[in-house]
């Protein structure tokens, strides 16, 4: 037998080997066994089962999702921007630091020590830090900041309309939910495409 033949017969054995996987089968698949898997139209359905972790019952996991929902209940963890603290926009730092009314701060070696002690005043730790505000209203009997117009701009939510994460920095973003027809997304990623 010359090697064209052995290779023909080998190709031949294999496509057999692999057509029987499209036979029909009595015996049914394996997840098929459970009492529950139904039948429709001759297409058996495995039953669904919720995820529960190794080494937990599933009431014990449904308590650990409910405490959990508790914690993050009336926060926007899906929103842009800082969390721990309210800031103010780099327009306004920017104009601010040219003025002499704001300085570059950094959180001092050991201030939490040194808050304890009384040798440093919570208002001398930066905001960011400490979780909380620029203008140092959140410290009693500290001296307030001033407010400049882009501070106000900023806090009454004009920094929404460029705000985005959209891959170019601004915009609407991608279009996850397929909401927006094809050629509006082509438009508003690609400026100047489909005018």
């Amino acid at each position: 037998m010359n090697l064209s033949t052995k290779i023909t017969l080998l190709v031949v054995g294999l496509l057999a080997v692999g057509s029987s996987a499209f036979a029909h089968s009595s015996t049914p698949p394996f997840f098929s066994t459970s009492p529950r898997a139904t039948t429709t139209h001759n297409t058996l359905v495995a039953p669904l089962n919720a995820y529960t972790p190794d080494g937990l019952t599933a009431k014990q996991y449904q308590q650990i999702k409910r405490k959990e929902q508790l914690k993050t209940q009336g926060k926007n963890l899906g929103r842009l921007g800082p969390r721990g603290f309210k800031s103010r926009s780099m327009e306004a730092w920017q104009k601010a630091y040219e003025h002499g009314n704001a300085k570059h701060s950094f959180a001092p070696v050991g201030f939490q020590a040194k808050l304890k002690q009384g040798l440093l005043r919570r208002e001398d730790v930066p905001y960011m830090v400490r979780g909380g505000s620029w203008d140092n209203s959140d410290v009693l009997g500290a001296r307030r900041l001033k407010w400049t117009k882009e501070d106000k701009v900023y806090a009454s939510g004009g920094y929404k309309k460029e705000q985005s994460a959209s891959l170019l920095g601004t915009g609407p973003g991608i279009d996850w939910t397929s909401s927006r027809p094809r050629s509006e997304n082509l438009k508003r990623i690609v400026p100047g495409f489909l005018n």
